[in-house]
Order: structure tokens, then C-alpha cells, then sequence
């Protein structure tokens, strides 16, 4: 059976969400971090994720660490509802999958830490607000997609929604205020956390 290492408070959810979408059973066995004795530092993880890291997966022998590439390999493995029909649609998962990791995630990042997570002592308001800045651009080119196009996917919500949507919780779970200067996208992620399987998998997280 698969397991996943991770703790569900980290990007660990990212994989329990899509095994939720698609009827994957999996073992978990929680992997804490930022932590005092955070168990990603023991050997035993390290030898599985030089990273230290989570989440990790081990299907079958198989090793894997990177939530965006479990996501997509398992997708494809296990036939997964999400996976693409066709070219196209596997072309524009690719796309979204690459553009939320690589444009959006590390100012979301940014921004999450300075303005929430981090205590008030520590935050760096100067950092908070260029990450917003920089954030500005990257989501009006996902609200003028969903101008468009009903999902990023194109007629169904699909692989490509789910890693856009992956990545995008963060932004939901800390009511980022920037979501209201993009109308569709709001709408658009306020449905895709609350479909039947991500509640499930919310369940675990929150």
C-alpha cells in the first residue's frame, strides 16, 4: 500500500487531498517539522528524503519526495478521475501545475510567513508587502483565465485545477484580503476547497 509521510498541516495535505480525489488508499505516518526534535531530521527520514523535507511517499518500493511530482505521478498511475484525456488537457495541467510552483507559491510564501504565520515580533512588513506586490501580476493572469474558461482545465474541474488549487489553499485557509481584488478566482478556489473530497481531506488538516 502507499504511504505518505508528512504531517497533515504541511504540504503532506497537497497529497492526502488527491489521493481523497482519487479513491488512492494510503498509509500516513506523521512526520513532524519546525519543531524541536522534528522527526524530518532523524536519520531514518533523511535516508528517504535527503530534504528533510515533507511530504514523502513510498508506493511500493518507490520513493518519492516533492508534493507537485507525487501529485502528478500518482495521478497518472492510479487513473485518477483528474488525469487529462487528451494532449491538450495534459499540456494545460502541465502549464498550471509549473506556473502556480514557479510564479505563485514563493511570494504566496512570502506573504503567508509576514503577515500570519510568523509572530508578530518576527514579521517584516516591508517583505509582506513586496510579496503582495509581486503576487498582483501572477494572479490576474489566473483571473483573466478564468474570464475565460470556466476551470483552468477547460470544461471540468481537472488535474490542472487541482494543482492550482493544491497550491492555492493557503491563500483561502489565511483569508489572504488580496483574493477580492480577483472576483473569479475566489469564487473559483471557494468551490474547489469545499468539493465533497476536499472536505474530506480538510478534515485531517484543519
Amino acid at each position: 500500500m502507499l504511504k505518505l509521510y508528512g504531517q497533515y498541516r504541511s504540504r503532506a495535505f497537497r497529497v492526502a487531498w488527491l489521493c481523497k480525489e482519487s479513491n488512492i488508499p494510503y498509509e500516513h505516518q506523521n512526520v513532524t517539522i519546525n519543531v524541536e526534535g522534528a522527526t524530518c531530521k532523524e536519520p531514518w527520514y533523511t535516508a528517504l528524503n535527503p530534504n528533510q523535507r515533507v511530504p514523502t511517499i513510498d508506493d511500493d518500493g518507490l520513493v518519492m519526495w516533492e508534493s507537485a511530482a507525487i501529485n502528478l505521478y500518482l495521478a497518472e498511475k492510479y487513473r485518477s478521475p483528474l488525469w487529462p484525456k487528451d494532449a491538450a488537457g495534459k499540456a494545460r495541467m502541465l502549464q498550471w501545475a509549473f506556473y502556480v510552483a514557479n510564479d505563485v507559491e514563493p511570494p504566496m510564501i512570502t506573504l503567508q510567513r509576514h503577515r500570519h504565520m510568523l509572530p508578530p515580533e518576527q514579521r517584516n512588513a516591508k517583505l509582506a508587502d513586496e510579496a503582495e506586490q509581486q503576487m498582483l501580476p501572477k494572479m490576474k493572469v489566473m483571473e483573466d483565465c478564468l474570464a475565460r474558461n470556466k476551470f483552468f482545465s477547460g470544461n471540468d474541474w481537472g488535474m490542472a485545477d487541482f494543482m492550482v488549487a493544491s497550491v492555492s489553499y493557503a491563500m483561502w485557509f489565511n483569508k489572504f484580503p488580496l483574493l477580492e481584488k480577483f472576483p473569479k478566482f475566489k469564487d473559483w478556489l471557494d468551490a474547489s476547497v469545499n468539493r465533497p473530497m476536499a472536505k474530506e481531506a480538510r478534515k485531517l488538516r484543519e
